[in-house]
């Protein structure tokens, strides 16, 4: 039978849960903490399946302090197990510990003192064991506690573990052996909606009860709990509340008592409340509104202010080294005089510009190679169009790229620059210098150009390579070695390299691209 997409994705879930718990391991403190606990309470971890995957055990995946995952005891669930035993102090060793719930089991001895290292613990349900003894004192300490039922035990002393519960939601000390005073410290639990402290025959007094603002006389319908909703029988209440405070009226009924009926006073201060909130919030909207805007303009200048100064800072920083070779910025000092290459060896030019031959200072006797590349003055720039204008201070951003991309590069196959210094007229571009000469004098001799047509190089490997044979100008040498259609597809690119039209040639970043995709 074909299962819908819906169902299938239900199915693939869990197993992708379990294959991700099945690849990480158990935190080695939790595991020792978990058997042990097992062990106290009558059952045993399987050896033969993960830890986590033991029924009533839930772990969740944490980073642990060596920046790697791996999953902790989060959850332990055993309601109506037929446990018996001791909760064992090892459960304190459970520190991602959220929800503890051993409800209808036959667990005998003494709530642990350790259980209060469980600090992030949210539900603790003990109810209908074979508890006994005190509370642990501490037990406020546990400040995440939204659930606390420790109902139908034995346990005994006073209730002064109630101390602070913040975020507690229901409470249940029912039928126990608990003695002495409800304490007043239960009206500081704000989030507190149900109480339940019902046969406990040795407790004395009621709960604390707190008077409706605005109510001139102390009646029973004006004194009601604050935020509690209380499970006690008619017959308890008139045996147990020996205070004076009035009370609230028992339930026809044996179950929970209720609240009396709100008061026009009631209604009219929840309106003028609502009132009140309503009014913050659209305050609130309307000056969040206001302060991203501003901080939106703030940024944007601040943004601005900044590009300009690191813009400055670029013209006057000096020369960019790209090399460990050139120590010092000062060492090329030189080249930012006027005449600094009047007096250097011209080795070399071309139609960029012309290549200088010196020795780097402080090197002891390090020859370096400078290219000059001269670029349109910026006054003549000026007096350009505007759309000439914006062309040309495009392509000269594209030369400083382009050059900074130069200098990162290091590959045994090409001449590394070594440092870049721009000026208002020109690039002095700074390379390691070569003593075995340039390329000029590798390329085809005089007697090459003789047996063709064409007398130029680019044109004539255009020629061959638009031929029905273009391994013509591959050398006969490197014919046969397997490398052929790769040679072929770079003479390709460098032929789109070198098209009369500048425009229609590929910038660096795409011939990098192009030369990546050819295989080895």
């Amino acid at each position: 039978m074909a299962l819908s997409p819906h169902k299938s994705h239900l199915l693939i879930f869990p197993f992708f849960f379990l294959l991700i718990h099945a690849k990480l391991d158990l935190h080695p403190s939790d595991l020792k903490a978990l058997t042990t606990v097992l062990k106290h309470i009558g059952l045993g971890v399987n050896g033969q399946l993960h830890p986590c995957n033991t029924e009533g055990v839930f772990c969740e995946r944490r980073l642990s302090n060596n920046e790697s995952y791996v999953l902790r005891v989060t959850r332990l669930i055993f309601n109506s197990k037929n446990l018996n035993g001791v909760l064992s102090p090892a459960i304190g060793n459970l520190s991602e510990l959220k929800e503890l719930s051993f409800s209808n089991n036959q667990l005998v001895d003494q709530i642990p003192f350790h259980i209060v290292d469980c600090r992030k613990l949210e539900i603790l349900d003990l109810r209908n064991n074979q508890l006994s003894g005190n509370v642990p004192p501490e037990l406020s300490s546990l400040i995440r506690l939204r659930i606390l039922d420790i109902s139908s035990n034995k346990l005994s002393g006073n209730l002064n573990f109630l101390k602070y519960f913040p975020n507690l939601e229901s409470l249940s000390v029912a039928e126990n052996l608990f003695t002495g005073k409800i304490p007043s410290s239960i009206r500081s639990f704000r989030n507190l909606r149900h109480f339940n402290y019902s046969g406990n025959r040795f407790l004395e007094g009621s709960v604390p009860l707190v008077r409706l603002e605005g109510s001139g006389s102390a009646s029973e319908s004006d004194v009601i709990p604050k935020r509690f909703i209380l499970s006690e029988t008619p017959a308890e209440r008139m045996k147990r509340y020996t205070a004076p405070a009035p009370a609230l009226k028992p339930s026809k009924s044996n179950g929970p008592a209720q609240a009396p009926a709100p008061t026009r006073a009631t209604h009219k201060h929840k309106h003028k409340s609502s009132k009140r909130k309503l009014a913050g919030w659209i305050v609130g909207f309307v000056a969040g509104a206001l302060g991203g805007i501003l901080c939106g303009l703030i940024f944007s200048l601040l943004f601005k202010l900044a590009m300009a100064v690191i813009k400055g800072g670029r013209k006057t920083s000096g020369p960019a080294i790209f090399s460990p070779l050139i120590k010092r910025a000062e060492d090329l000092a030189f080249l930012e005089k006027e005449d600094g290459l009047a007096s250097l060896e011209i080795i070399g030019s071309g139609g960029c510009g012309e290549v200088y031959k010196a020795e780097l200072p402080g090197s002891n006797g390090k020859m370096i190679a400078i290219k000059k590349i001269a670029q349109q003055l910026q006054r003549d720039a000026a007096e350009l169009a505007e759309e000439a204008s914006k062309l040309l201070s495009k392509k000269m951003r594209q030369i400083r790229s382009e050059i900074n991309t130069v200098g990162q590069i290091r590959h045994r196959n090409l001449l590394p620059l070594l440092a870049h210094m721009s000026k208002p007229d020109c690039h002095y571009l700074v390379y390691e210098y070569m003593k075995n000469g340039s390329l000029q004098g590798k390329l085809p001799s005089d007697d090459f150009f003789l047996q063709t047509d064409e007398m130029s190089l680019v044109k004539w490997m255009r020629n061959v390579m638009a031929s029905e044979n273009p391994k013509r100008a591959i050398d006969t040498k490197l014919i046969g070695n397997g490398y052929e259609e790769q040679m072929l597809l770079v003479l390709r690119i460098a032929c789109f390299c070198t098209l009369d039209d500048p425009k229609e040639r590929p910038n660096s970043k795409d011939v990098r691209c192009m030369l990546a995709q050819i295989n080895h």
